[in-house]
């Protein structure tokens, strides 16, 4: 099944190790293959990692970009190992992230990550960071 994405003018998205500039108005663009797409809007800076969750992300992001993405397996490993140390009610979280990476669905891990994110503004996670 192909992906559809709309880009916005000046929008970017990461097709594997490519990146893709829409230099013109809305576009639609469809995607066929098995290869990486993320967009801009899901991409973190190393920069902007300033927080255990956000680190994982960093790690999880460049697990799903890699070609070798089993190199990243170890620092995600030890990443949720503190996450969960540092803030145990982030467990289940944590949980579903392993989930899926085991099941090879790394995107989806992503997104568990984002919600891991949005739950370390309320927790003790960015005090340990």
């Amino acid at each position: 099944m192909a992906l559809k994405l709309e880009l916005k003018a000046g929008e970017r998205v990461l097709l594997g190790d490519l990146v893709i500039v829409n230099q013109g108005g809305r576009t639609r663009l469809c995607i066929e293959g098995d290869a990486p797409v993320l967009r801009e809007r899901d991409m973190m800076a190393p920069e902007a990692a300033n927080s255990l969750p956000k680190r994982l992300y960093l790690a999880m992001q460049s697990m799903y970009l890699s070609r070798d993405a089993s190199r990243f397996l170890p620092e995600i490993t030890r990443l949720t190992r503190e996450i969960v140390a540092a803030e145990p009610a982030c467990r289940p979280l944590v949980e579903a992230i392993e989930r899926q990476l085991h099941s090879g669905q790394l995107y989806r891990a992503m997104r568990e990550a984002q919600r891991l994110i949005l739950h370390d503004v309320d927790t003790a996670l960015a005090k340990a960071s």
